[in-house]
C-alpha cells in the first residue's frame, strides 16, 4: 500500500514537472549512462536533502527513504558480483557509500540523484532506468572479467562503473550546454546589425555619456565598455565571460567595437542591451582614423561576401593528414616490434615512428587551433565537443588552458605587461624593457631581473631552439596545472582530464610494443622534438615584432587594426606549404579577423596588404628562414643587454620552475 501511494504521488509530481517544462519550452530530460535513472537534468534538479532545505522544499518522506534503503539492499544482494563472492556483500555496501560520497564531492548531480532517489526514478522513468542500469552492469561485468579473478576485482569493477557514471554525467552537461549555446547565438557575421530591425544597441532616448566619464570606469569592479556607440556596464558579466575576465578588464573604459566584432560579430544584441547604461556623446568621441575607416570597410566587405561562413568539407580536411600520419606511425611501430631486440634496426624504426607521431601532433595542433576558435563548424559549443572527444586525445593539449591564454594573447598582442605569450622570464625576454622586470597582469605576479634571469637571458639565443624542442612537455604540465587550479570553475574539467589520460594511454601503448628501453626513449624523444616545430611556428610571428606597454587602444592611432599589425608578422611561402604552416603563416590576417576560416587567409592577405598601404600602416611579411634569423637576432640583442645590465633590486624573481610553468 505504501509503495502504491508513493508511486502515485511521484507520478503526479512528474506529470506536473513535465507540464511545467513543456510550458517553459525546456528540452526533455537527458539520458546518461548512469546508475539508476534520474528525474531531472544535470543542471537544475535538486538532488540532495541539503539543497532541498536551501530551496525551502520538503525533505524526502519516510516512505521514500525506506524504499530507497530497500532498493539498495536489493542492489547489494542481487548484484551478479555478489553472487560470485557472497563474502563481498559488506564491501559492496561500502562501495555504494563511497560512490555516494564521490558524487557529493564532485558535484555530480545526476549520479547523486541515481543513488539517493532510486525508487522515484524507477517509477517515473522505468525504461530509461532499465537502460542505464543495464549499461552500468555491463561496465562492471566487463571490467571484473578483465581483472585478475579475485574478490577485490569486484571492488575495482564497481568503482569503474561509478567513474563511467560520472563521465556520462559530464557528457550530459556538455550536450546540455551545447543546446543552450545554440539557442542563444554567440557569433554572427552574416547580419550587418545587432538587431534584425537594424536598431543599435543603445535604445532611443538613452542617456548621453562622455568618453571622459567612460574612462573613469576602468577597474575590474567597475568596468564599462563602448560597443557600437553604446556604453555597457560589464562589471558583473566579466567574471562569467567564457573567454576570461582579463580580456574584458583589459578593455575597461575604452572603445571596444572592433575587438567585440572580431570574435562575436553582431551576435547577442539583446544581452548587450540589457547591460547598456547609455550611449556615447559623439561630440566627445575621437574621430575615426583613416585605418579604422578602411579596415572597418574591409570587414564589412568580407561579411557581405560571406567569407566568414563555414564550408565543413574544407574546415574538416586538415584533420585527415594527421590521421594518415598516425596510421603510418602505427605501421612503423609494428615493424619495430617485429625487428626484435637486437641491433640498431628497431631503434631506428622507433625514431622514425616517433618523428611521424611528432608530425601528427604538430598537424593536429594546427587543426586544434581552428577548433579552439570555433572555426571548424562555426559553433563554439560544437567545436568544444569536437575538441574534447577527438582533438585532445590525439594532440594532448588542454583546450581550457589554451583558450585562457590564447584569447588574452589575441586582445593584448605583444603587450609586455599583459600578453602571456611573450612573458617567459627567466628563459626569454623579447624586448629590452622586459629585462628591467615587469608585473604580469595575466600571472598576477612580478617578474624581476635576478641572478638566474641574468644567466639564462644572456644565452637565450642559444636556448631558443633547444627549449622549443621540449616545449611539448610544458603543454602537458600547463594543462593539468590549470585544470587543478580552476577545477569547478571551468566547463568540463573531468572530460578534459579523461581526454588527456586517453592521450597518455596512446603514448604508453606505443612504447609498450617497442622491444627495448632504448627504442622507447628514442621514440618519445623524437616525437616531442618534432612536435616542437609547432612552437617555433607560433613564436616566429611575435618574438621579433614590436612590443608595447599596457593595453593600448587608448587612441585611434593605436586602434585594434594598428596594434594587431604591429605585433604580428606573416610568413611568405608557396601555397604548396600551406599544409605545413596550417594558417599560422598568416598571423596578421588571423589576428585581424580571428573567425576567418584558414582556407580564406591567403586570399584575404592580398586585400589586407592593399588596405594597409592605403592607410599608411606597415604590413609585415618575410620568408620562414628570414623570420628565424630575425628572432635569433632579437634574442641576441636582448642577451647582450642582459650581460651588461646590473641586477634589479627588490624581491626575488620567479625561479626556473616558474618559467617552465609560464602559461604561454
Amino acid at each position: 500500500m505504501l509503495t502504491k501511494q508513493v508511486e502515485a504521488r511521484m507520478c503526479t509530481q512528474a506529470q506536473a514537472d513535465a507540464g511545467a517544462r513543456k510550458r517553459k519550452g525546456a528540452a526533455p530530460e537527458p539520458m546518461g549512462a548512469f546508475l539508476l535513472g534520474a528525474e531531472a537534468g544535470a543542471h537544475t534538479h535538486l538532488t540532495d536533502v541539503g539543497e532541498r532545505k536551501l530551496k525551502g522544499a520538503a525533505p524526502e518522506s519516510l516512505g521514500t527513504s525506506l524504499l530507497t534503503a530497500f532498493f539498495v539492499a536489493l542492489l547489494v544482494a542481487y548484484n551478479p558480483l555478489a553472487f560470485a563472492w557472497p563474502a563481498m556483500v559488506p564491501v559492496h555496501t561500502l562501495i555504494y557509500g563511497g560512490a555516494l560520497l564521490f558524487s557529493l564531492s564532485t558535484g555530480s548531480s545526476v549520479l547523486r540523484d541515481r543513488l539517493l532517489h532510486a525508487p522515484r526514478n524507477w517509477a517515473i522513468h522505468p525504461i530509461r532506468s532499465m537502460a542505464e542500469w543495464a549499461i552500468w552492469l555491463a561496465t562492471v561485468t566487463a571490467v571484473q572479467r578483465s581483472v585478475v579473478s579475485t574478490p577485490w576485482a569486484s571492488c575495482v569493477a564497481a568503482l569503474v562503473g561509478c567513474v563511467v557514471c560520472y563521465a556520462g554525467d559530464e557528457t550530459t552537461k556538455l550536450f546540455e550546454r551545447i543546446r543552450l549555446v545554440r539557442q542563444q547565438k554567440t557569433y554572427d557575421q552574416s547580419s550587418p546589425s545587432f538587431f534584425a530591425s537594424g536598431e543599435r544597441i543603445a535604445p532611443a532616448g538613452a542617456r548621453e555619456i562622455s568618453m571622459k566619464e567612460v574612462a573613469t570606469h576602468s577597474s575590474p569592479t567597475d568596468c564599462w565598455l563602448v560597443i557600437d556607440g553604446a556604453v555597457l556596464d560589464v562589471s558583473a558579466w566579466a567574471g562569467k565571460h567564457p573567454g576570461g575576465a582579463l580580456i574584458i578588464n583589459s578593455l575597461a573604459g575604452r572603445e571596444a567595437t572592433d575587438q567585440y566584432k572580431a570574435f562575436h560579430g553582431t551576435s547577442m544584441g539583446p544581452r548587450l542591451r540589457a547591460m547598456c547604461v547609455g550611449c556615447v556623446d559623439e561630440r566627445t568621441a575621437e574621430p575615426l582614423s583613416k585605418a579604422q575607416v578602411e579596415f572597418r570597410a574591409l570587414h564589412e566587405r568580407l561579411r557581405a561576401r560571406g567569407d566568414f561562413s563555414i564550408d565543413l568539407s574544407r574546415t574538416l580536411r586538415p584533420a585527415v593528414f594527421p590521421l594518415f600520419l598516425m596510421a603510418c606511425a602505427v605501421y612503423t611501430l609494428h615493424l619495430a616490434n617485429a625487428a626484435g631486440t637486437g641491433g640498431l634496426v628497431p631503434v631506428a624504426l622507433a625514431l622514425l615512428a616517433g618523428s611521424i607521431v611528432g608530425g601528427a601532433w604538430q598537424q593536429m595542433s594546427l587543426f586544434g587551433h581552428d577548433v579552439g576558435h570555433g572555426n571548424v563548424t562555426g559553433s563554439y559549443a560544437i567545436d568544444e565537443a569536437l575538441g574534447l572527444f577527438c582533438v585532445i586525445p590525439f594532440m594532448g593539449i588542454g583546450l581550457t588552458w589554451w583558450k585562457a591564454t590564447h584569447n588574452t594573447h589575441h586582445v593584448v598582442t605583444n603587450s609586455e605587461s599583459h600578453d602571456p605569450d611573450i612573458q617567459h622570464m627567466p628563459l626569454f625576454a623579447v624586448a629590452p624593457n622586459m629585462i628591467k622586470g615587469y608585473f604580469s597582469h595575466y600571472h598576477k605576479k612580478n617578474f624581476d631581473f635576478d641572478a638566474l634571469s641574468k644567466f639564462l637571458l644572456s644565452i637565450q639565443h642559444y636556448l631558443y631552439f633547444p627549449v622549443m624542442g621540449v616545449a611539448k612537455v610544458n603543454l602537458w604540465i600547463q594543462t593539468h596545472l590549470y585544470l587543478a587550479q580552476k577545477w569547478g570553475k571551468t566547463a568540463n574539467p573531468t572530460l578534459e582530464t579523461l581526454s588527456m589520460l586517453a592521450h597518455y594511454c596512446t603514448i604508453a601503448g606505443a612504447m609498450y610494443v617497442l622491444p627495448s628501453w632504448l627504442a622507447r626513449a628514442g621514440f618519445l624523444a623524437s616525437a616531442i622534438g618534432v612536435a616542437g616545430m609547432l612552437h617555433v611556428q607560433i613564436t616566429l610571428s611575435h618574438f621579433a615584432s614590436d612590443t608595447h606597454q599596457g593595453v593600448a587602444y587608448d587612441e585611434n592611432e593605436r586602434s585594434w587594426w594598428h596594434m594587431q599589425l604591429a605585433g604580428t608578422c606573416d610568413v611568405d611561402c608557396s601555397p604548396a606549404m600551406d599544409w605545413f604552416h596550417g594558417g599560422l603563416q598568416y598571423q596578421s590576417i588571423h589576428h585581424l579577423f580571428p573567425r576567418l576560416p584558414r582556407y580564406r587567409l591567403r586570399a584575404v592577405s592580398k586585400e589586407v596588404a592593399e588596405v594597409a598601404h592605403k592607410a599608411s600602416i606597415t604590413y609585415h611579411h618575410k620568408s620562414f628562414a628570414a623570420l628565424n634569423r630575425e628572432v635569433i637576432a632579437t634574442l641576441r640583442k636582448t642577451a647582450e643587454l642582459c650581460a651588461a645590465s646590473p641586477l634589479a633590486n627588490g624581491p626575488g624573481a620567479p625561479m626556473l620552475w616558474d618559467s617552465l610553468h609560464a602559461r604561454g
